[in-house]
């Protein structure tokens, strides 16, 4: 408990101390490190975080695009320091080329991210007021055992095109599955089948054992930790029948051994017309239950292949899940009080709607806006501590900040937790920010109603929020 309401005062006290700098502080919307890996972008920057929301996720930038120029200048062998004063060169934008997997150079212009003095957006207090509703806003971390090999001598922005090596009958059915999951990845990530000249061949190789050591009554099958990953079919994460790679499990206890493999052969860069390898991971996972070969590459390949082309750690993976889902009206509140509006975002349905920087909001929907940040904080613990009994323990998992007791609503009182959403002690000012949800708001309106003070007289306005989803995920 006291992480959440830490992460609450700090964000509080971190963005009202930038802000005093200037008028307006303004940010990237992203960051990207100096890249030592010879197969990737090597001496230049390549990016790997976005700001959900941000004028650079907006634009299209991608986790791993390369940064090959900043307003005209190249960036190869340029230190951190001088690229980002590049970045400082201009107020209001920034012009830069890109290229990716696929996807060969492109320039954009990107405009800063930037704030009002002591402003908060709704897609920072969306994680702030997380625990309304954890199935919208996941902050995940999860590890697969995946050992990754490649070959220095390999460029993988030259690869554009791909196919599959010839297989045998006998596994055919699931050979065509498997391979109609690397095609819609590849494909996705911009590289093309190519069934005639392509620039490199995918081998597969796999397992999935009984282990007839196996005993159903074991006295400790069924006390180990839940594994969680994350689904990018519906974004969500999934507890899944596999053991964690971090946990040591009774041989009795696993049903299941899995092994997977796949291999990416070069066949016109290194030595054309001879097969090199180029890449190829593997993973071997241990199953409490008979999960199955293709349901566990329908979920887990597409989150192995993150890794590709940008591996970082060879010897596992780990990925860092953020997953946003809010109600963006476009209203950016003062950081000291949190119900004075300190600009509206151009062309925003609150903008539309006719709300103005300057107003001061009396109450959205049935929630009066009758607080400070310390009221705030203390009724939103307040609200945790005590809806505890209506979350569902067996979605019990541990967030990025090592917060053990994060649980998602139980259905069971979806009806129970709206009302208590309405209860004033709580004062669930924010809670307009997912009540998409009918936990949130049994009635799920379509439009919000805010009620504001203007130099003294108040007006209501009927906005139609838009629900914008963000999720990103950095595989290193």
């Amino acid at each position: 408990m006291k992480k959440i309401i830490f992460s609450f005062l700090s964000l509080v006290a971190i963005v009202a101390i930038h802000a005093q700098t200037s008028i307006e502080t303004c940010n990237l919307g992203f960051s990207f490190e100096i890249s030592s890996n010879s197969n990737w972008g090597e001496h230049e920057p390549v990016i790997r975080s976005i700001v959900p929301g941000s004028p650079a996720a907006k634009a299209g930038l991608k986790i791993n695009d390369i940064i090959m120029e900043v307003n005209g200048k190249g960036t190869y062998l340029k230190p951190y320091s001088t690229i980002m004063s590049w970045f400082a060169e201009n107020e209001r934008e920034m012009q830069i080329g890109v290229r990716n997997l696929g996807r060969p150079f492109r320039r954009m212009t990107i405009k800063k991210n930037c704030r009002v003095k002591n402003a908060i957006s709704e897609a920072q207090l969306a994680p702030v007021f997380a625990f309304y509703s954890l199935e919208d806003v996941q902050e995940r971390r999860f590890v697969i055992p995946v050992k990754t090999t490649t070959n220095p001598n390999a460029q993988f922005s030259d690869y554009l095109t791909f196919d599959f090596a010839r297989g045998n009958d006998r596994t055919a059915p699931i050979d065509a599955r498997i391979n109609a999951i690397f095609e819609k990845v590849l494909t996705e990530r911009g590289l093309k089948r190519d069934t005639t000249d392509p620039d490199f061949i995918i081998q597969t190789y796999y397992s999935y054992q009984y282990n007839p050591a196996y005993n159903p009554n074991s006295p400790t099958l069924g006390t180990y930790r839940p594994t969680w990953r994350f689904d990018m079919r519906n974004k969500r994460m999934i507890k899944i029948p596999v053991y964690s790679p971090s946990e040591a499990v009774r041989v009795n206890d696993i049903m299941y051994t899995l092994e997977f493999g796949y291999r990416f052969y070069d066949r016109k860069f290194m030595q054309p017309g001879e097969m090199v390898l180029i890449w190829e991971s593997e993973v071997s996972e241990r199953l409490s239950a008979n999960y199955g070969l293709e349901n566990y590459l329908e979920m887990n390949l597409p989150l192995i292949l993150l890794k590709f082309p940008y591996p970082e750690n060879l010897s596992s993976a780990t990925y860092q899940v953020n997953h946003l889902k809010y109600n963006y009206t476009g209203i950016n509140y003062n950081m000291d009080d949190l119900k004075t509006i300190v600009s509206v975002d151009p062309d925003s349905p609150a903008e539309k709607a006719g709300i103005q920087a300057g107003d001061v909001v009396k109450r959205i929907q049935n929630h009066p806006f009758n607080h400070d940040p310390k009221s705030l904080t203390e009724s939103y613990r307040r609200f945790i501590a005590e809806t505890m009994k209506y979350r569902d323990e067996s979605t019990r998992y541990t967030d990025v900040n090592g917060f053990d007791k994060c649980m998602f609503w139980n259905i069971a009182h979806y009806n129970e937790i709206a009302k208590t959403f309405e209860n004033k002690r709580y004062k669930a000012a924010f809670s307009y920010l997912f009540n998409f949800n009918q936990y949130v708001d049994w009635e799920t309106p379509d439009i919000l109603t805010i009620v504001i003070d203007r130099k003294g007289k108040n007006f209501t306005f009927r906005v139609v929020p838009e629900i914008v989803t963000f999720t990103t995920i950095l595989a290193y």
